[in-house]
């Protein structure tokens, strides 16, 4: 779509005949009746309005001049009565075949599997290398169908002290390159480990996790047999990716309960701790960082150089080995989020801002059901690039807090002195069962922080991070107890995420005299239960009503170290 006759047919809408405004709404309602959203076009309206809209459209594509957009049908009504123009973009139509006609010819990554083909590809993975990938289903869609992802390390059966490293594609299901390039990198990586070089490096060093379909209700919109009739919503007309807790909005930015694919990814990311991700797009061409909440002008993520370095080392590296003008939008493939057009309720703001990891959003091509005869050439142009991405785990500082005196680990906050920002976003959590921590996106020279409860803070001074290097550290705690230090009181809650003023359901080890506090990233705490006799089994906690996002539930007890887990309050 040329930009000309784009602005000429907006500026002329109001001159459209009255008949032919009532053809367009017909065929809206047409759309949305049988897809359950709609796609249009608008004239790009003033920074204060575009917000506005956002919180009632999922705002696709921001030009100087247009925006494009999609709406269930809720947010196509809130627009008409803006009285704005608009310019309805019907669904394009797919050429050439599109699906494969058997298992083999998928495995070709030429064409889109079937969903029973995506299906026995994952599973036929696991199954033809089982000593490297295993297949984990994390959830279920709205539709029934499985959430899926492949682990693949050296030792995949075990949880091992490395970074966990993620990969996943088309929350919007109508945007499905990344689908297949995913599928071809999972095969490269399984059938080049034997090879040795940066595979095998990447594999033994990392938990590679890698979830081809966020969103399998939308791309297979149409029925399982072919994704030409794939929508950006999922079955419930919800856009996944503006359905996560969001850092200046709250809990429900987008005024809907959270879509259960979004409900089991949220406790998917929170269970393996990522310590850097990206999710793949499509209708533009560019790598987005965070934030996506705010602009740059508003607030920057303290490793923000980090996070422009490796976005421009992808896009850089993609020139290398594509044709001139792909991936060139924006500044020369690379954007600020909210510098673009802000969000709420994204996933990369969720996964960056309250879990603690770095993610960025990598839209890889201007159509969004890329046809089946760009997908080898997508792969071609991006496949370095998706390595070298994943091998930036792997810089940066790692290692363990424990007790100096039993050996046990210390769940601990790491600050970098005088980097870190003051809500800690940028902020590492050591692991409450093995003590272990990973935190890519720095270099130079700095002062660790290590807090922990009952323990002394530890500072240790001028570190040196060399680039591209990885420093990794032994951190001692000690402190003022005295008592004999005994496991941790491990225990399980549940539900999580929990809605605030609700009730926490805790299972304890055994009876002993407990202490239950919630802590904000900021810093704020919270004493649920203060030194008081719990039974060994189920206790009940009541939440406040006035809290909502990350929260650190701590529990100690008087014979045991303290326990530190994530909970998500909405």
């Amino acid at each position: 779509m040329t930009r000309l006759p784009l602005v000429l047919f907006l500026l002329l809408a109001p001159l459209l005949s009255l008949r032919g405004q009532q053809e367009e709404f017909r065929r809206a309602e047409q759309l949305l009746k049988e897809r359950g959203e709609v796609c249009f076009v608008f004239p790009r309206p003033p920074a204060e309005v575009l917000r506005e809209l956002s919180y009632h459209l999922s705002l696709d594509r921001v030009d100087s001049d247009s925006v494009r957009a999609y709406a269930n049908t809720e947010g196509f009504r809130y627009f008409l009565e803006q009285g704005l123009p608009y310019r309805l973009l019907l669904p394009p139509a797919t050429k050439g075949r599109m699906t494969a006609a058997s298992l083999e010819e998928a495995g070709g990554w030429d064409v889109y599997p079937t969903y029973p083909q995506y299906d026995s590809l994952m599973h036929a993975f696991a199954a033809s290398h089982p000593d490297i990938c295993h297949l984990d289903t994390f959830g279920t869609s709205y539709q029934g169908r499985l959430l899926l992802a492949l682990k693949i390390s050296d030792n995949v059966e075990t949880d091992e002290d490395e970074p966990a490293f993620f990969y996943t594609s088309s929350m919007h299901g109508d945007e499905t390159g990344g689908y297949v390039m995913l599928l071809h990198l999972i095969d490269s990586l399984l059938s080049g480990y034997d090879q040795g070089g940066l595979v095998q490096h990447l594999v033994d060093s990392l938990e590679i996790w890698i979830n081809p379909l966020a969103n399998p209700d939308g791309t297979y919109h149409g029925g399982d047999d072919n994704v030409s009739g794939a929508t950006r919503y999922n079955a419930e007309g919800i856009d996944l990716n503006r359905n996560f807790p969001d850092l200046v909005e709250g809990p429900h930015p987008d005024n809907h309960d959270y879509a259960v694919e979004n409900v089991a990814m949220m406790q998917f990311l929170q269970k393996h701790h990522f310590v850097m991700s990206a999710n793949f797009h499509a209708g533009a061409e560019v790598v987005n960082y965070p934030w996506d909440s705010w602009t740059s002008s508003e607030r920057t993520h303290a490793d923000d150089a980090w996070f422009y370095a490796i976005s421009r080392e992808y896009a850089d590296t993609v020139h290398a080995h594509a044709p001139a003008g792909y991936m060139t939008y924006l500044e020369n493939g690379v954007t600020n989020g909210g510098d673009w057009y802000r969000i709420s309720g994204g996933r990369q703001d969720y996964v960056t801002g309250f879990l603690h990891g770095r993610e960025v959003t990598i839209e890889l091509d201007n159509t969004k059901i890329t046809p089946a005869a760009d997908l080898l050439p997508m792969w071609d142009y991006n496949k370095r690039s998706l390595l070298n991405f994943i091998e930036e785990a792997l810089q940066g500082i790692s290692g363990y807090v424990t007790d100096s005196l039993t050996g046990a680990p210390v769940p601990a906050r790491l600050v970098i002195l005088h980097h870190d920002d003051d809500s800690c976003y940028s902020c590492t959590f050591s692991d409450s069962i093995t003590g272990y921590f990973s935190r890519p996106g720095i270099s130079g020279t700095y002062d660790l922080q290590v807090t922990a409860g009952g323990y002394a803070d530890k500072l240790l001074s001028a570190i040196t991070i060399p680039p591209d290097s990885l420093v990794t550290l032994t951190i001692l705690m000690s402190g003022p107890l005295s008592k004999e230090q005994f496991p941790a009181a491990t225990f399980t809650l549940s539900p999580n995420p929990v809605r605030a003023g609700s009730t926490l359901r805790l299972v304890l080890p055994r009876e002993d005299r407990y202490t239950i506090t919630l802590t904000s990233p900021a810093g704020r705490q919270i004493i649920l239960i203060n030194n008081k006799k719990l039974s060994e089994g189920s206790s009940i906690l009541p939440l406040p009503a006035g809290i909502r996002g990350l929260w650190l539930i701590t529990v100690a007890a008087e014979r045991s170290a303290p326990e530190t887990r994530k909970l998500i309050i909405y």
